[in-house]
Formats: C-alpha cells, sequence, structure tokens
C-alpha cells in the first residue's frame, strides 16, 4: 500500500501597514483658537549697568571749597548777633531778685544780707540797692545833671517800682497769713498745755526732793 499524500500547503498572506496621517480637527466657531505658548511670555530685555561713574567737575570742588569758609562765618556771626540781642543786659535781671532777696530777708527778719566778696557795689551813695545810699546827693545830682523830661520820665519809674515793691510786700505777708495763724495756734496750744504741767512738776519736785532726804538718811546709816 502506498503512504497517503499530504494535503498541499496553502501560501502566506503578508500584511503591510499603511499609514495614518493625522486629520485635522475642524475648529470651532464657538471656541477661539488659542495662541500659541511662546507669544504670552514676551522676552523682556535685562537692563545693563553702566560701570562709569560722575566725576565732579573740578570748579565746581574750587565753587564750593571757596564759598563754605565766607558761608560758615556769616553763620556764626549771625548767630552770635541774635544770642546777644536776646540776652537781657545783666543790671536788669540783678536788680529784682536782690530787691525780692532782701524783702524775704526783711519779712522772715533775717537781718542785712552779707557784703559782698566783688568790687565795692555796697558803698555806692548812688545806687538805690545800696545800704550806703545817700538820698539827699542823689536827688542834687538827678536835679542838677537831669532835663525836665528825664525828671519826669525817672519819677514815673521810682513811682512804678514803688507800687511794685509795695504789691510784693502785701503778696509776702498774704501768702504767709494761713502760716502765721498756725505758728499762734500752735504757740496757745504749746501754753495751755505748760499750764496743766505745773502740777505735775510740783509733784516731781516733792519727789525728788523726798528721794534725796532718803538717799541723805541712807548714807548716814551706813557710816
Amino acid at each position: 500500500m502506498s503512504a497517503p499524500s499530504s494535503p498541499p500547503s496553502t501560501p502566506s498572506r503578508s500584511y503591510t501597514s499603511i499609514p495614518r496621517t493625522p486629520h485635522a480637527r475642524p475648529t470651532s466657531p464657538l471656541r477661539p483658537t488659542s495662541p500659541p505658548t511662546g507669544a504670552l511670555r514676551p522676552t523682556s530685555p535685562t537692563p545693563t549697568r553702566s560701570s562709569t561713574m560722575p566725576v565732579p567737575s573740578v570748579a565746581g570742588m574750587r565753587r564750593t571749597s571757596s564759598s563754605g569758609p565766607s558761608s560758615l562765618s556769616r553763620e556764626v556771626s549771625l548767630s552770635g548777633s541774635a544770642s546777644h540781642a536776646n540776652t537781657p543786659p545783666p543790671g536788669t535781671v540783678e536788680r529784682p531778685k536782690t530787691r525780692a532777696r532782701d524783702l524775704l530777708r526783711k519779712h522772715y527778719g533775717l537781718g542785712p544780707p552779707p557784703p559782698m566778696t566783688g568790687p565795692a557795689k555796697g558803698a555806692d551813695p548812688m545806687d538805690l540797692d545800696s545800704t550806703a545810699f545817700d538820698a539827699r546827693a542823689y536827688y542834687e545830682q538827678l536835679i542838677t545833671t537831669s532835663s525836665l523830661p528825664a525828671l519826669l520820665r525817672r519819677e514815673n519809674e521810682l513811682m512804678s517800682e514803688i507800687r511794685e515793691l509795695d504789691s510784693e510786700r502785701q503778696s509776702l505777708v498774704y501768702n504767709h497769713h494761713h502760716e502765721l495763724i498756725a505758728a499762734s495756734d500752735t504757740i496757745a496750744a504749746m501754753k495751755s498745755r505748760a499750764e496743766n504741767l505745773d502740777a505735775d512738776l510740783d509733784l516731781l519736785r516733792v519727789a525728788f526732793s523726798e528721794i534725796s532726804r532718803l538717799s541723805t538718811e541712807i548714807a548716814g546709816r551706813d557710816s
């Protein structure tokens, strides 16, 4: 017997892939197309720093150096003149202080002030605040050396000073009136207490005399 014959082989099929071309999606009229990302970020130019520094001119330096000392001296002179104009003369400040001090010393009974160590100002007979003031000599000098307007002006000044001193004296008395009343009340209270202590002092005197008598008796017995 002969072997069975094999069935005929079928030819193999080869498949080739067809490249697909991307289809452009149709744009909708309701959705606007977005711009490219590169257009949203504009390139900012980097600022460049100049390495050169401004150099001051020699003429400007000479001008500032030449005008500096003169302006400084002008400011110093102006400030000095302003300070001299604001400071009052020394005599006008000293006189009210000395008068107020003398009034306080007279009010409290402290006596005359001590002599000044400076120049002989207290021995001037023409000084109103001096202890050696001579009214007659001052009057004679005033009427012989001053004119009528000067005399009237001096009279007004003296009258204003007298009124001022009188008001200061009254203010001193009124301001210390309560202290004077308190002092008188204290003196009255001390007097009443001293009168009540007289009996106690008599008892103490009797007790001390008895103590001294007993001490002498004890000393006589021991001897």
